[in-house]
């Protein structure tokens, strides 16, 4: 069996050392319930894995106590067996860890709504092709009285660019 090499629990100063930050850095995360702890303690795997964003699944939670022991009668009932209150408590803590980081994330602008984004993009587009394919329409009467080339090919040119002008505009809104 392999030894860890970190503690599982960690006074807050010794965990303030291990993640290179202050005391009172730690405190206030503590105080806000970002912190795991146990008994006054650290609990460093389920902390880093709160703190770093890891999966869940990274969490290294001590295994539950034996369910029933030997000399327990068969027709006897045990209960629900599975997660410990600890064990649950430490999913429950980092799930709510990572909805904090998502709602923090979401109001600081560094995430939006999937489904508005493809809206919004789809209704530029959506505009920047109506444009394009009007052009013929827009044009045609314009383009056939010119008989200078250059003059046809800015003409185009101007118009070209206003639609793609429009759908920078239209992402830039984004």
């Amino acid at each position: 069996m392999a030894t860890e090499t970190t503690p599982r629990l960690m006074t807050k100063a010794e965990y303030a050392k291990h993640r290179g930050v202050s005391k009172p850095y730690i405190s206030k995360l503590a105080k806000n319930g970002i912190l795991v702890m146990r008994g006054g303690k650290v609990d460093v795997a389920a902390t880093d894995t709160v703190l770093d964003d890891r999966p869940v699944d990274d969490v290294n939670v001590p295994p539950a106590a034996p369910v029933a022991p030997p000399s327990r009668p068969a027709g006897e009932s045990l209960g629900q067996t599975g997660a410990s209150f600890g064990q649950a408590r430490t999913v429950e803590m980092v799930f709510r860890a990572k909805l904090r980081r998502l709602e923090y994330e979401t109001r600081q602008g560094k995430l939006i709504e999937a489904e508005l984004v493809r809206k919004t993009i789809a209704d530029a587009v959506r505009g920047v092709r109506d444009g394009i394919l009007g052009l013929p329409d827009r044009l045609a009467t314009v383009l056939a009285a010119e008989s200078e080339a250059k003059k046809v090919h800015v003409t185009l040119k101007t118009e070209l660019a206003r639609q793609l002008e429009a759908l920078a505009n239209a992402i830039a809104g984004i």
